[in-house]
C-alpha cells in the first residue's frame, strides 16, 4: 500500500454529525413584528431613522408650529377669552404635541385635561407639564385614539388642531369624528374649533410656474419633460400675495364637526369664478377660514393671502397652459376632493377640476386637471426667500437714507470759493459693473460690489458739486 493510501487508513471515522436548527439572533428577534420583546423608545434615545418615521417629534417640527403666531394666538384666545366654558370640565387634547394647547386649557381652570398623542413628543409633553406645575391636572396618554383607554366615560370639552393643508390634506377630523362619538358629551359637549370654510380663486403666477414646472422642459440643454408632468400634477405650498389674485371667491366646502361624518370629508361641488382683472390665470389658489362658534366673542382664524403667514399658508394648483381671462367674465365647471381608494386617508388625496368659459348653451373647456397632495419639504426655501427679500429691501432702504443724509450734510456745510478738491492720491475708487451673486437657486443678492459702486457715483456727485 503507498503512502497515500496509509495515510488515508489511519485517519479516525468521523460520524457526520446532525445540522443543528438555525436560531434568530437577538435583532431579529426583537424585529419580528410577532415578538415584541423590544421596549418602545424614548424621544431622548430615538435615531436618526426613528425621526425619519416620527417626524412629529422632530425639533424643527415643533418649532414651526409653536412659532405659528395666528395659529396659536387664536386657540389661546379662544380658551382665555371663555374660561367659563372650560371652569371645572374635563377636556380631551387630541394630538396634543407638546401640550402648549393643554396648558392653555389648565389655566383657564379646566378640572382635568387628557392629553393624547401617539408621537414620542409625549416625552417631551410629560416634562413641560411637570416643569410647569398642572402634573396633577393634565396627564398625558401615548397612543392612537383607537386604542387608548381613557380613565373616565365622558369628556365635556375637545380641543384638536384638526386643520391640515386645503382644510382637509393630512388634517385630523377623522380623529376628531372618532373621539367625538365615543367620548363627547351629548348634550353640551363643546368642540374647538368647530367651523370651517374652503375657498378657491383664480391666480396669475406665472413666474413661480416657471421655476417650478416649465423649468423642466430644458436643465442644462437636457430634455426632462417627462418629469414635467409629474411636477404639474402636484400642488405647490406657497405663501400668494394678494395682488396675485384675479378673481372672487368662492365657498367650495363647508364643514360642522358636530354633525359631520368620514363621508364629509370628501365633496364634488359647482363653483363659478368672476375675473376683477385680465391677465394669464395660471391655476387656482385654495385657503380656508376656521370659527369657533360657542364662544361669546366671534373667534376666527384666516389663512387667505391677505392676513398673517401662517404654517399652512397657501395650495396653488397649476394649469397645463394658461387661460388668458379678461375683467368681467365668468368661468364655471366642477371640483372634487377626495381620498385615494376607498378609505377615509386624509394622507393621500386628490383633487379634480373641470373649468369652462363663455355661454352655457356652447361650454369651452379651458382647463381640465387633476393633481395628486403630497406632503410640501419647501417650507424652508419660502422662509429663506421670505428673509433674503426683506433683507434686501433693508438693505435698499438703508443706501437711500443714507444718500439722502449725505445729500443734507452737503447743502448745509458752507461753502468755500477758494476751496478746489485734491484729486485723491492713494485712494482711488474703482468703478466697476454691477455683478449679481446668485446664492440659492435662481434667487441672488447684489453683492458688496453694487453698494461700492452706488458710494463711489455719490462721491463723483459731490465732487462734481464743489
Amino acid at each position: 500500500m503507498t503512502r497515500r493510501g496509509t495515510a488515508r487508513t489511519s485517519l479516525p471515522l468521523i460520524s457526520p454529525q446532525k445540522p443543528q436548527p438555525k436560531t434568530m439572533k437577538k435583532q431579529q428577534t426583537c424585529r419580528s413584528p410577532k415578538i415584541n420583546q423590544q421596549p418602545s423608545k424614548s424621544v431622548y434615545t430615538m435615531t436618526s431613522r426613528d425621526f425619519q418615521r416620527d417626524t412629529n417629534a422632530h425639533v424643527e417640527v415643533i418649532a414651526e408650529h409653536l412659532k405659528d403666531f395666528c395659529c396659536i394666538n387664536f386657540f389661546q384666545a379662544a380658551i382665555m377669552h371663555n374660561k367659563h366654558l372650560f371652569r371645572g370640565r374635563k377636556v380631551l387634547d387630541i394630538g396634543c404635541g407638546v401640550g402648549i394647547l393643554s396648558l392653555f386649557a389648565a389655566k383657564a381652570g379646566a378640572a382635568h385635561v387628557y392629553a393624547v398623542d401617539s408621537s414620542n413628543v409625549v416625552d417631551y409633553t410629560e416634562q413641560i407639564v411637570s416643569d410647569n406645575g398642572y402634573a396633577d391636572i393634565i396627564h398625558v396618554i401615548k397612543g392612537s385614539m383607537e386604542d387608548i383607554v381613557l380613565p373616565v366615560d365622558e369628556v365635556d370639552i375637545i380641543i384638536c388642531n384638526w386643520l391640515g393643508y386645503s382644510m382637509l390634506f393630512q388634517a385630523a377630523c377623522d380623529m376628531v369624528i372618532y373621539a367625538r362619538d365615543k367620548w363627547l358629551n351629548k348634550e353640551n359637549g363643546i368642540i374647538l374649533p368647530d367651523v370651517a370654510k374652503l375657498f378657491m380663486a383664480a391666480i396669475e403666477n406665472t413666474k413661480h410656474k416657471n421655476e417650478r414646472v416649465e423649468w423642466w422642459n430644458d436643465v442644462y440643454g437636457v430634455n426632462m419633460k417627462c418629469v414635467r408632468n409629474f411636477a404639474l400634477s402636484e400642488p405647490c405650498f406657497q405663501l400668494v400675495k394678494p395682488k396675485q389674485l384675479m378673481s372672487t371667491q368662492f365657498g367650495v366646502k363647508y364643514l360642522n364637526m358636530y354633525t359631520a361624518t368620514k363621508k364629509d370629508l370628501k365633496f364634488r361641488c359647482k363653483y363659478m369664478l368672476e375675473m376683477q382683472r385680465s391677465g394669464n390665470m395660471d391655476g387656482i389658489v385654495t385657503y380656508f377660514h376656521v370659527y369657533f362658534s360657542k364662544s361669546h366673542t366671534p373667534m376666527g382664524l384666516s389663512t387667505d393671502p391677505s392676513v398673517w403667514r401662517t404654517h399652512w399658508m397657501q395650495t396653488v394648483f397649476f394649469f397645463d397652459k394658461p387661460v388668458y381671462a379678461k375683467a368681467g367674465e365668468l368661468y364655471y365647471g366642477g371640483i372634487e376632493m377626495c381620498s385615494v381608494g376607498n378609505d377615509c386617508d386624509l394622507n393621500n388625496m386628490e383633487l379634480s377640476l373641470e373649468m369652462f368659459s363663455g355661454d352655457p348653451a356652447h361650454l369651452h373647456l379651458e382647463a381640465e386637471m387633476r393633481w395628486k397632495l403630497k406632503p410640501h419639504a419647501a417650507i424652508i426655501n419660502e422662509r429663506i426667500l421670505e428673509k433674503s427679500e426683506t433683507s434686501g429691501k433693508n438693505k435698499i432702504a438703508k443706501d437711500k437714507k443714507q444718500i439722502n443724509t449725505d445729500k443734507s450734510k452737503t447743502l448745509l456745510a458752507p461753502k468755500k470759493s477758494v476751496c478746489v478738491p485734491k484729486e485723491p492720491t492713494t485712494k482711488t475708487v474703482v468703478v466697476k459693473s454691477a455683478t449679481i451673486v446668485p446664492t440659492i437657486g435662481n434667487y441672488s443678492y447684489p453683492c458688496n460690489v453694487t453698494r461700492r459702486n452706488k458710494k463711489s457715483k455719490e462721491f463723483k456727485k459731490r465732487l462734481n458739486s464743489f
